[in-house]
């Protein structure tokens, strides 16, 4: 089987490395690529904006995530307070 995430430059030792969000979702999206199921796609899309770190959020999203960049420790006593593990 071929090696998806090896890189000509990469050395030896870096094989078993785990690959990267986007190496993952380049994987997938080239998989899925001549699929015809929309629901695939859409999915395989929205993998790919993840690993970008692109994916369309609300207005609200975008400022926790703002939140949460520059205040991490208020983000972690939040996300704990809701209930979400960090």
């Amino acid at each position: 089987m071929a090696d998806l995430f090896a890189r000509p430059d990469a050395p030896a030792s870096s094989a078993l490395a785990e690959p990267s969000d986007l190496d993952v979702a380049i994987s997938v999206a080239q998989q899925l690529l001549d699929s015809g199921n929309v629901a695939i796609l859409r999915e395989s899309l929205r993998i790919l904006l993840r690993a970008l770190d692109a994916e369309p959020v609300t207005e609200a999203e975008a400022v926790r995530r703002s939140v949460d960049a520059q205040f991490p420790a208020v983000a972690a006593f939040l996300a704990e307070e809701r209930g979400e593990r960090q």
